[in-house]
């Protein structure tokens, strides 16, 4: 092989290496993208859990206030019939 050979097959070694780098560099950007967004839905989906926890806890202490002795009476039930429920 000459010296002209040896250089063209180094340009093209090097222009393929060169291409691929290319290629990996743009598949982590992609990657970085669609984390980025999973990330975004995943923070919203959680606010969003947060806010109707908070909704429903509000509404329960609504209501305990409003019957307090239903709810003691609802509270007693229920442990009695986990317990019996746990027992067997």
């Amino acid at each position: 092989m000459n010296k002209t050979d040896a250089g063209s097959t180094n340009r093209m070694v090097d222009e393929k290496m060169d291409a691929l780098k290319d290629t990996v560099k743009g598949l982590a950007d992609q990657g970085a993208q669609k984390v980025d967004a999973l990330k975004t839905k995943v923070l919203e989906a959680k606010d969003q859990a947060i806010g109707r926890g908070s909704a429903l806890l509000d509404r329960a202490t609504e209501m305990i206030r409003a019957n307090p002795l239903k709810s003691v009476g609802i509270a007693f039930v229920a442990g009695y019939l986990g317990m019996r429920l746990f027992r067997r």
